[in-house]
Order: structure tokens, then C-alpha cells, then sequence
């Protein structure tokens, strides 16, 4: 019972998710010393994720082997060499009494002691808020560290990863081993929240999704909602601003919390983005210092913000400045919009699709989709090897007998909870009548699994171009042709185009494996993605879900009048939706989608320069610049320098350099007199 738990072992039951973290500290504790093995272990991560309370776990941990642990908080000393002895040397005292006759200096009495321990057993020296010991440093590593015995296990917590020396130095690199302490998953979170006695999903769904699992937010988050009778989350406020406030311990200096304020409106930005945000240059001093911030990381596309901490950032600034915060918003969907215009071609424009939606799309996408995906699966284009694997996949689903899939997201802004409810007849429905042999022969890239780490396919997707080698088979297929059959033969003759430049794609089976796998719903939805602004049509019919109605219009789908049908089970009427952003409809379906959040998009005004009134590029000369190239151009012709033109489009001179590289390469000339007589001809 946990009401007689001693208050270790109650602490300890309400700790979750760091089994694996504390079974790297046991393989240090009994390998440490040995030759070839690490014996110093440094775990790191951002502020309040944990590492203080890991500490008291290896404490527990290396006790209950037997070991000598000692703890120093770092900000618990002078930083001086003497002020760390004379901290250590009380530590050593207080906790060991057979320590009587220790003389000399501090540091001599400390090295004596640990050396005087490590005869009886092994001895940890533990550590916390490293990352405020910079100026020691050296001296514990070149002078300290390297003086205590082989067996001694060095255990340290700070914000940062150890790197420059630690890493240079071939006795530190194999001594040391290092590792993230991440955020807790959704089951460990959902396990801390039930321990805490909270047991409503939607509620627990909903502090899962807002904590993002970190483990102080949590914690917060949870005491509030204990204490809110109602069950509702008038605290909230309270514990988003605890949170901010120990982040924002890192960012005393004003122009940097502006920039980190601008940041937090953003899943990855640059200096360049960020200049264009906030309409003025962000030195390259100021986006040093931000990128040094512990809660900033590199990732694929730029640099990103801790998940929380864009989070909590950003609700204070919609909370304290919400036209800034309206404006900021704005400018980021004008930046997107433009790009997904921009990248219509790109086989992988998904990306920036998504980042507009963020900002422009429904709730329910909100709620069925993680503001920060990571997930590890993946889609594979099936070969002749794998197609076996589709056609089990596909044979599993169609004569599914057991119980209906449910699953549930929850808005993270507004806290609207939709239900995902799959019954079996609609699980089968969804693959009816569907020859995977024959879609593959058809067109061998039409047929995806998603997949897991382990291989195990965790969806499908059957994607069907529209081409003059595809419209017969679709006229036949039960799902597909009642869409062909509604079109006009005007339009039914512009889907045949050549089989390497479809017109367009029916996405005929879009299928998951575990619909409240929140990692799968994410796969899908970027899946969907990916097509929705690739400059053609695209087309799908799924089984008639509730779930399904609410979800394809949010994607900007319209249901076709003439087109439902009753073929998935013979009872249920099924619509057909369709979305076309063929040539100028995809402007004026980005157009659309940010007139009904409230935003004034003008694609040839977010970043037109205002000389000479802007250049189309509708000569065969012109047209292989993009955009942004022309702008540079025209700026360029108005008389602007290289730092002029960086100025007026928020960005770097080393991009303006770039970009008139590229203008010259491609207009084949060499100077800004050459380039000049051909803009002003054209």
C-alpha cells in the first residue's frame, strides 16, 4: 500500500520513464574503473526535465550497492579551486566519520579521503548544474578529475552536452559517456497523471499534449488540476508561467527575448526568417547568443526552440501582446504561403504545408496532429520482394472480425476533444474490393506501407496518379469511378496526360494500423500533406466516418456533387472529395485558406521590393529565376548594394551574394550592366 511507503520509496513510485536512463548509470557503477569502460558519466537536458531528481535516483541507486555517493550542487560554492575543496571537504566530513586525521590543505584532504574510500568500495562524485562550472573547467579536468582514483565514478548534470576538450582528448573520450535526459512519453505520462489520482482521458490526454511530457510542467500541471475541483483548468495559467519563468533565466537581455518571443512562433527558424518576422535585421551576434541558449538545438531545417519553451513563450506573448502576437502569426502564414507557392513542383513541399496549416488550419487537424512529430516511421514504395507484405496487410484488414479501433485527440488551443472511432465494418469498408497485385502492375509507386523501426507495417496507402495508363482501371474500381463518372468529358480529357506528368492522384486507400498511435496519425496526415499543394487534383472517397467528415473539409476538400455512393459495404453513403490546385487554384486555395483565419495574403506583396513596380516572369528569359531571385534582381537594377538589398528583404548579404550568383548563371551574364540591359528589355 503507498500509505506505508517511506518517503523515498513515495517518491520514488511517482517517478516514471527512467528505467533506461538508470540502467546506463548500473553499467557505469559496475564497470566503472575498468579498463576500456566509461567511469564518467555526464547526463544533460533542459532546465526542469529532471536531471536533479536522476541524481537522487543514482543516489538511491548506488547506496543500495554499497557505494560512497557524494552531491555538489554547484551553485552551493565560490568557484574558485579552494572554495570547490573546502565544499567537497565539508561533504566528505559530514557523511563519513572515519575521516579524523586528515591534514594539509583543502584539495590534499579531499584527493586523501576519496582515495581512503575507494579501498572499501566504490566512490561516486556527483555534480549538478555543471553547466555553471565553465570556469573550473579546466582545472577539473586537467587537474582534479584526473588526480582521483581509476575506480572513482564521476557523475555530472548540466543543460549542455560536453564538448571542445572533453572531446579532444582521447583519455576523456574514453573515459566519458554521455546522453540526453529527454521528456516523458504519452503512456509515462499518462501512468505519472493516474498515480496522481487524475483519471479522466480527455483531461490526462489534454495535459500530456500542453506539457509536451516534460517532467516539471508536469508535475505542475497535475498539482493544479488536484487541486481544481471543477476538473477544469483554471490554474493553467498559473504553472504555463512557472515554467516560462525557469526558462527565461537563461535570456536576461531585452533584444534577446524579443528574438526568443519571435522564435517561439516558429517549429524551426534562421536569422533569415526571423528578420523577415520580426521586419528588421537580427544581427549575427544576436543569433549567435540565441543558438547558445541551452533550449535551442540544431535540427534539419535551421534551429528549433524546446518544444515547452516555444510553447509557454508563446502563450505569454499572445497573452500580454496579442495584436504582436496576431502580426507575428500572420507574417510566419504569409512566409509559408509563399513557399508552398513557390514549391507546388517539389516532390516534397509537404513540409512547408504543414508549417501553413499550423497557423491556418481547423482544429481537429490541430487535435489529430503532434505540434512536434518525431516520429521514426516511415513510408516505403513497395518492390516486386514487398508487395506480399501489402497483399497480408490488405488480406488482414478485409476480413477483419475483431472489435473497432478508437483512438483521441484534443486541440492543444481551444481544448476541443474528437473522437476517432473505427468499427470493424468501417475497418474492412476501407480496403474493399481492392487488388493490390493489380494497382502494383498498374503502377508499381502507387502502393506505400508505413513502417516502423522493427519493419512491422504500421499503415497503407494506395495512390492512384490520373494518367492515360490509369483512367481504365478507375472507371472499373468501385471507389474511384463514381468521381470520373460526375465529370464532364471536357474535364475527364485533361486527367489524360502522360503517364510521366500526371494530372493528378485518387487516394484510394489511406488505412492505420492503431488509430490512436499518435506517431501514425502524424505519418498520415504529413502523407496527405504532401499532396494537398502539389499543383494538381487530388481526390479521395473514404469510408464515411464521422472522424473522416470533420477531417478532409479541414483539409480544404469539397465534397463532389453527383460523386457519393454506397460501394465500400453496400449501406452507407459515402462522399467523394476532391481539392484542385492546378495551376492558378492553388493560389487561389492559399488565398481562401488564410482569408478564413483572418489574414490579408498577397503573394506579390509579402516580400515585393517597391522599385520599379516588380517583374513577372513570363518571357522564356526570366522564367528559370524564382521569386525570390527576381528580387534581388529588380533591387539590384534600382541601384541598391548587396547590404542595401539584404536590409530590405530581411535577409543576410551572404544570401543576396547567392542569389545574384544564381540570376547570373542562369541569365548567362557577368555583370549588373549585363544583367541590367536584359531586365530592362524584358
Amino acid at each position: 500500500m503507498i500509505g506505508h511507503l517511506s518517503f523515498a520509496d513515495l517518491e520514488r513510485h511517482y517517478i516514471v520513464g527512467r528505467d533506461e536512463e538508470l540502467g546506463r548509470f548500473r553499467t557505469v557503477l559496475s564497470r566503472g574503473g575498468w579498463p576500456g569502460h566509461a567511469s564518467f558519466l555526464h547526463v544533460y537536458g533542459t532546465g526542469g526535465v529532471g536531471k536533479s531528481t536522476y541524481l537522487r535516483l543514482c543516489r538511491s541507486e548506488a547506496e543500495r550497492a554499497g557505494a560512497c555517493f557524494i552531491l555538489l550542487d554547484t551553485p552551493d560554492f565560490v568557484h574558485t579551486e579552494r572554495g570547490f575543496a573546502e565544499a567537497l571537504l565539508q561533504q566528505l566530513k559530514e557523511r563519513f566519520s572515519d575521516l579524523d586525521g586528515l591534514s594539509g590543505p583543502p584539495l590534499e584532504q579531499c584527493e586523501s579521503a576519496i582515495r581512503r574510500l575507494s579501498q572499501s568500495g566504490r566512490v561516486v562524485l556527483a555534480l549538478d548544474t555543471f553547466e555553471q562550472m565553465q570556469d573550473l573547467e579546466t582545472w577539473l579536468r586537467e587537474r582534479f578529475l584526473s588526480s582521483l582514483p581509476e575506480t572513482t565514478i564521476v557523475l555530472t548534470a548540466g543543460r549542455r552536452p560536453l564538448k571542445g576538450d572533453w572531446l579532444l582528448s582521447p583519455v576523456w573520450r574514453r573515459k566519458l559517456a554521455q546522453f540526453e535526459l529527454t521528456h516523458l512519453d504519452q503512456t509515462d505520462c499518462h501512468r505519472y497523471l493516474t498515480r496522481c489520482g487524475s483519471y479522466d482521458e480527455v483531461v490526462n490526454e489534454r495535459i500530456w499534449r500542453l506539457t509536451k511530457g516534460h517532467p516539471l510542467t508536469l508535475s505542475l500541471a497535475a498539482a493544479a488540476q488536484s487541486y481544481d475541483e471543477r476538473g477544469s483548468f483554471a490554474k493553467e495559467a498559473d504553472w504555463f508561467e512557472e515554467a516560462a519563468a525557469l526558462w527565461l533565466r537563461e535570456v536576461p537581455d531585452p533584444q534577446l527575448r524579443t528574438v526568443v518571443e519571435a522564435a517561439s512562433i516558429l517549429r524551426h527558424f534562421d536569422q533569415e526568417l526571423l528578420s523577415y518576422l520580426l521586419e528588421e535585421n537580427v544581427p549575427g551576434d544576436v543569433f549567435d547568443r540565441l543558438t547558445a541558449l541551452s533550449f535551442v538545438s540544431k535540427s534539419k531545417r535551421g534551429w528549433q526552440l524546446h518544444d515547452l519553451m516555444r510553447e509557454t513563450t508563446s502563450a505569454r506573448l499572445r497573452a500580454r501582446a496579442p495584436k504582436l502576437y496576431k502580426r507575428l502569426c500572420g507574417r510566419a502564414a504569409g512566409y509559408y504561403a509563399d513557399a508552398v507557392l513557390e514549391s507546388a513542383s517539389r516532390s516534397d513541399s509537404g513540409w512547408e504545408v504543414r508549417e501553413l496549416f499550423r497557423y491556418v488550419g481547423p482544429d481537429v487537424l490541430r487535435a489529430l496532429s503532434s505540434e512536434t512529430p518525431r516520429s521514426s516511421l516511415y513510408w516505403e514504395t513497395l518492390t516486386e520482394t514487398t508487395l506480399g507484405d501489402a497483399i497480408a496487410y490488405i488480406d488482414c484488414r478485409q476480413n477483419w472480425t475483431e472489435d473497432g479501433q478508437s483512438g483521441m485527440g484534443v486541440d492543444p488551443e481551444t481544448g476541443a476533444a474528437f473522437q476517432i472511432e473505427y468499427t470493424a465494418e468501417a475497418i474492412r469498408g476501407n480496403v474493399t474490393r481492392l487488388d493490390a497485385r493489380q494497382v502494383f502492375e498498374l503502377d508499381p509507386e502507387a502502393i506505400k506501407l508505413l513502417r516502423d523501426q522493427e519493419g512491422q507495417a504500421r499503415g497503407l496507402a494506395v495512390v492512384i496518379p490520373f494518367h492515360e495508363g490509369t483512367l481504365a482501371f478507375m472507371e472499373k474500381d468501385p471507389i474511384c469511378s463514381p468521381y470520373l463518372r460526375s465529370l464532364k468529358p471536357e474535364e475527364k480529357r485533361k486527367l489524360q496526360t502522360p503517364r510521366h506528368r500526371p494530372s493528378g492522384w485518387f487516394i484510394r486507400v489511406l488505412d492505420c494500423w492503431d488509430v490512436s498511435d499518435p506517431d501514425v496519425r502524424d505519418e498520415t496526415i504529413d502523407f496527405i500533406f504532401s499532396y494537398i499543394c502539389s499543383g494538381g487534383l487530388v481526390v479521395c472517397s473514404p469510408y464515411p466516418t464521422e472522424i473522416a467528415r470533420k477531417t478532409y473539409p479541414g483539409f480544404g476538400f469539397s465534397a463532389v456533387e453527383s460523386a457519393a455512393h454506397r460501394n465500400h459495404e453496400g449501406r452507407t453513403e459515402a462522399p467523394t472529395y476532391a481539392l484542385d490546385t492546378r495551376g492558378d487554384k492553388l493560389r487561389g486555395f492559399l488565398e481562401a485558406m488564410l482569408r478564413r483565419a483572418g489574414l490579408d495574403w498577397q503573394p506579390s506583396a509579402r516580400r515585393e521590393p517597391e522599385a520599379n513596380g516588380g517583374f513577372e516572369r513570363q518571357s522564356a528569359v526570366l522564367h528559370p529565376l524564382t521569386k525570390r531571385e527576381l528580387e534581388v534582381a529588380e533591387l539590384v537594377l534600382a541601384g541598391l548594394s548587396n547590404g542595401e538589398v539584404a536590409r530590405k528583404l530581411f535577409v543576410s548579404e551572404a544570401t543576396v551574394k547567392k542569389h545574384l550568383r544564381a540570376v547570373y548563371d542562369k541569365l548567362g551574364v557577368h555583370s549588373r550592366v549585363q544583367l541590367a540591359r536584359i531586365l530592362i528589355k524584358e
